[in-house]
């Protein structure tokens, strides 16, 4: 008798350690499953990443573009009106020249 108590408890323990076991294997998948999904995942977003620093550095390149073709454009417009007043200057400026540095020098001296 005290066998057969002795082999139900046996049993009963490794139908409970089977249980455990296969709980812990259904665990196990889950997680694996779960890493998988998440390492796919981070590997979209590694890519989404390089993918937003290459058109960030295009986007830089054609905003310091468009600055520079403005600074060109900024020196060619004062170029211009330099050479405009030059020649506006140039016949009849000379008439009056002494008039204008008279007059400056009259606003210095107040």
């Amino acid at each position: 008798m005290e066998n057969n108590t002795e082999l139900v408890r046996l049993e009963q323990f490794v139908d409970n350690l089977l249980t455990k076991h296969n709980k812990l294997r259904e665990s196990y998948h889950s997680l694996e499953e779960r890493y998988q999904e998440k390492n796919a995942e981070c590997e979209k977003m590694k890519n989404t990443i390089a993918e937003l620093r290459s058109e960030r550095s295009e986007v830089g390149s054609r905003v310091a573009g468009l600055l520079d073709r403005i600074e060109q454009w900024e020196l060619e417009q004062k170029t211009g009106e330099d050479a405009e007043q030059a020649e506006a200057e140039g016949s009849q400026g000379k008439l009056f020249q002494k008039e204008r540095a008279g007059a400056k020098l009259g606003s210095e001296k107040k």
